[in-house]
């Protein structure tokens, strides 16, 4: 598949301050790419750039081959749907959706043939004479990416569209945006913080901190294999325990800062480290199977019921650490201050 959006070697900056740092990502027709990091990683600058609302110091933005950075926005073939949807509050529905088109001077018949169509898409149907303010806030998202879409861009940015809905409907939304982007086969790039948001919708994740793309691939491959420590810890929870790797009969062995002793972890260059230990790789009950899991005793600080899990905070060598479980009726609950038998498969452990 070829590459719709190429992004060389950009930088950018605000007076002193360098925003985005010789970045470069190409991106394939069709692909849900979602840049993800912290607020004011620089996501959503170069978002903007892309659109045309920014300019960089220096890099190359190409679109179809065709380099973009001296275009203005509306020459470049992409659509972008704001945070705040940007909505004209004394315009209809109808009126909001069909803007751009009147602009670009189309036919009426077009224009009203257009508008029946992406209506339907959004599922608005019905509602073309609505003001914005008569409108649910899923709605209105849903009127702004109607807007964009009517104009047929090659690429649609989405400048964290969901952050304004509640915790329900985002999930509703997350279910739309993936149905549409299926029907149109549309390349989407999406902006957001939520990596609960970027693991369940994404085809590729770049993955975003202090204007540097930290790593780019797909969710799963990104959370089993993070690159570094920033990227382990933002694409989900996770333990670090610091210490250091030594060797004894030919075995490696990771030993913390407080004494903790874990055998059989991966050889590591280096004998100062870190351990990354997901909460679902620590287990209450020993897993029957062949593989040879290590065996601790740990205390229980807290728990926390979060439906289809229980979390638990324990004490394990002075370590405190996460541990999830999977919640069954019937199974046992423990309690603050209980001592609980904990296991662990090192193949597990990744080291940095």
């Amino acid at each position: 598949m070829n590459n719709i959006v190429e992004i060389k070697n950009i930088n950018l900056f605000y007076g002193n301050n360098h925003i985005l740092k010789d970045i470069s990502i190409e991106i394939k027709e069709k692909d849900f790419f979602t840049f993800l990091g912290p607020s004011g990683c620089g996501k959503t600058t170069l978002l903007r750039l892309i659109a045309g609302f920014e300019k960089s110091k220096s890099g190359e933005v190409f679109i179809s081959g065709n380099e973009i950075s001296n275009l203005n926005p509306w020459e470049r073939d992409v659509g972008m749907v704001f945070q705040n949807y940007a909505l004209w509050p004394h315009m209809s529905v109808f009126k909001n959706i069909s803007f751009g088109l009147e602009e670009k001077k189309f036919s009426r018949s077009e224009i009203n043939e257009r508008v029946k169509e992406v209506l339907k898409l959004v599922d608005l149907t019905g509602l073309s004479e609505r003001y914005p303010y008569q409108l649910s806030g899923g709605q209105q998202q849903r009127v702004a990416l109607a807007r964009t879409l009517i104009v047929k861009p090659k690429v649609l940015l989405l400048d964290e569209p969901l952050s304004n809905l509640d915790a329900k409907l985002r999930i509703q939304m997350r279910k739309e945006l993936l149905e549409m982007h299926r029907k149109l086969g549309i390349t989407i790039i999406f902006v957001t913080h939520d990596q609960e948001e970027a693991n369940s919708m994404s085809d590729t994740i770049a993955v975003f901190d202090k204007g540097i793309v930290q790593q780019i691939g797909k969710p799963i491959d990104l959370y089993n294999n993070p690159k570094n420590l920033f990227v382990a810890n933002f694409l989900g929870t996770t333990n670090i325990i610091d210490g250091s790797v030594y060797k004894n009969n030919d075995e490696n062995y990771f030993k913390s800062s407080k004494g903790l002793i874990i055998k059989n972890v991966l050889s590591y260059n280096s004998s100062e480290c870190k351990i990354l230990l997901r909460p679902q790789n620590l287990y209450l009950e020993k897993p029957n199977s062949e593989i040879l899991f290590q065996e601790f005793e740990a205390k229980i600080i807290s728990k926390e019921f979060l439906g289809n899990i229980i979390r638990y905070i324990i004490n394990l060598n002075d370590h405190i650490l996460i541990l999830d479980t999977a919640h069954e009726i019937n199974r046992k609950i423990y309690n603050s201050d209980e001592i609980i038998k904990i296991y662990l498969d090192s193949k597990k452990i990744k080291t940095f």
